[in-house]
C-alpha cells in the first residue's frame, strides 16, 4: 500500500508538473497574443475621415464609406469635463468608450484638445466667459446632457494642474503598456490644439451670439500651443500635434493667425498645419472665399504659411463646399475641390458630412446617411 501511495504520488508531481510547465506555456502565449493585439494599430495612411458627432458612430458607420479617420466632435477631451477639480481623479469613461468604438469600426482618431475649466478659469471673470446664448454650451433635453464646451475658455490659470491632466490622457492612449486603457489596441496619435481660436467675439464688445472657441489674443494661443506641445511629446514624442485651424480664410481670422506665425519658432511647436473649409451655402460663386474653397483653401492657407518661411504637411480637417441646392452640381463641386486639395497638398480631409441639397439642419445623421453614397464615390476615387 505504501508503494501505491508513493507511486501516485509521484504520479500527482510529474503531472502538476507538466501541467504547470504546460498552463505557463499556454498562459505565455496568451499573454504575448494580448500584448500583440494591443499593439495591432489602423493603417495610418487613409486619406479622408470625418467630424461627426461620435454618439453617432453606430447610426452613421462612417467607415462604410472608405473613411479611416474621426475627428469626434467636441466635448469629449474637455480638462473640466474629465475633471471636476484640481484633486478629482480624472474620469476617462466618455473617452474610453470613445476609443472602444472607434478601434472598434477600424477608424483612427484625431482628438481635439480643450484646456478649459470653470473650477480653474472663473476667477478670471467675464472676460473669459461666453455667453448663455453660446452655441457650444451643453444642451439639456429629455433628460440627457449634450457634450459641449464650459462657459469659461481663456488659457488655464493653474498650468501645472492642466498640464497633468494632458500628461494623464496621453499617457492612457499612447499604447506603450504604461497606465493604458484596457483593452487599447490602437493608439491615439494625432492631438489638435483647441479648435478655430480665431472665431472669437470679434472687436465688438456686445456681440454675445453664435459660437466661440476661445476667448484669447493669438499670444495667448501661442503659449497654449507651445506648453501643450512640450508636455505631450514628453509623454510620447511620437505623437503628432496639429496646430488649430483658422474658420476660414476671411481677412478677420487670417489677423488672427499671422500674429501666431509671426511668433520667433513657432513653427517648432506643432507638426500638422490645420485648414478649414465651411461654406455659406448662398455665397455667390464669384466671390473670393468661394474661389478659395475650389481646393478646400490648401492654396490660400500655404500662401500665409510661406510668408513666415512655415513648411508643414497640410490636413484639412472641416472640408464641405456647399453652394446653393442642386445636389448634383454641389456633389461635383466637393469631388472637385477634393481633387485640388489634393494635388496642392492637403494630406487629409475630414468631411463635415453637410447636406448637399442645403437643408437647413445641414448635419443631422439623417441627412448623412440619404446622402453617404456621394462621399463614398468620392473616396473610392482619390483613395
Amino acid at each position: 500500500m505504501k508503494k501505491i501511495i508513493i507511486i501516485v504520488s509521484v504520479l500527482i508531481i510529474v503531472l502538476l508538473g507538466l501541467f504547470g510547465l504546460y498552463s505557463r506555456g499556454v498562459f505565455k502565449k496568451i499573454e504575448e497574443e494580448s500584448k500583440n493585439y494591443s499593439k495591432i494599430e489602423i493603417p495610418r495612411d487613409g486619406k479622408f475621415g470625418f467630424l461627426r458627432n461620435a454618439f453617432d458612430m453606430e447610426l452613421e458607420k462612417i467607415e462604410d464609406t472608405g473613411a479611416t479617420w474621426l475627428r469626434p466632435n467636441f466635448g469629449y477631451f474637455v480638462w473640466g469635463a474629465m475633471q471636476k477639480n484640481e484633486s478629482a481623479p480624472i474620469d476617462f469613461s466618455q473617452t474610453d468608450e470613445l476609443v472602444n468604438q472607434a478601434q472598434k469600426r477600424g477608424l483612427n482618431l484625431s482628438v481635439t484638445l480643450f484646456p478649459f475649466a470653470d473650477w480653474d478659469q472663473k476667477v478670471d471673470g467675464e472676460k473669459c466667459k461666453v455667453s448663455e446664448n453660446d452655441d457650444m454650451l451643453p444642451k439639456s433635453k429629455g433628460g440627457v446632457t449634450t457634450l459641449g464646451l464650459p462657459y469659461y475658455r481663456c488659457n488655464p490659470n493653474n498650468w501645472t494642474a492642466y498640464e497633468k491632466w494632458l500628461t494623464a490622457v496621453v499617457e492612457r492612449y499612447d499604447g506603450d503598456g504604461k497606465n493604458d486603457m484596457r483593452g487599447l489596441q490602437s493608439p491615439i496619435m494625432h492631438y489638435e490644439i483647441g479648435n478655430e481660436p480665431d472665431l472669437t467675439l470679434g472687436d465688438d464688445p456686445n456681440n454675445k451670439e453664435g459660437m466661440v472657441f476661445y476667448l484669447g489674443t493669438p499670444e495667448n494661443y501661442a503659449e497654449l500651443l507651445q506648453k501643450s506641445y512640450r508636455v505631450i511629446k514628453l509623454a510620447n514624442s511620437d505623437a503628432q500635434v496639429l496646430i488649430a485651424a483658422p474658420a476660414g480664410v476671411q481677412s478677420e481670422f487670417m489677423r488672427f493667425w499671422e500674429r501666431v506665425f509671426f511668433i520667433p519658432k513657432i513653427s517648432n511647436y506643432f507638426d500638422i498645419a490645420n485648414i478649414h473649409c465651411i461654406s455659406a451655402p448662398n455665397q455667390d460663386k464669384n466671390d473670393p472665399n468661394s474661389v478659395s474653397a475650389e481646393d478646400l483653401n490648401v492654396t490660400a492657407y500655404k500662401n500665409l504659411l510661406a510668408k513666415y518661411k512655415i513648411t508643414k504637411p497640410i490636413w484639412v480637417t472641416e472640408a464641405e463646399n456647399v453652394q446653393g441646392n442642386n445636389v448634383a452640381k454641389n456633389v461635383d463641386r466637393l469631388r472637385q475641390s477634393v481633387k485640388n486639395a489634393l494635388k496642392n497638398g492637403a494630406e487629409k480631409i475630414f468631411f463635415t458630412g453637410a447636406s448637399f441639397a442645403n437643408d437647413p439642419m445641414r448635419y443631422t445623421s439623417e441627412i448623412l446617411l440619404n446622402e453617404k453614397k456621394y462621399y463614398t464615390n468620392i473616396i473610392l476615387m482619390f483613395k
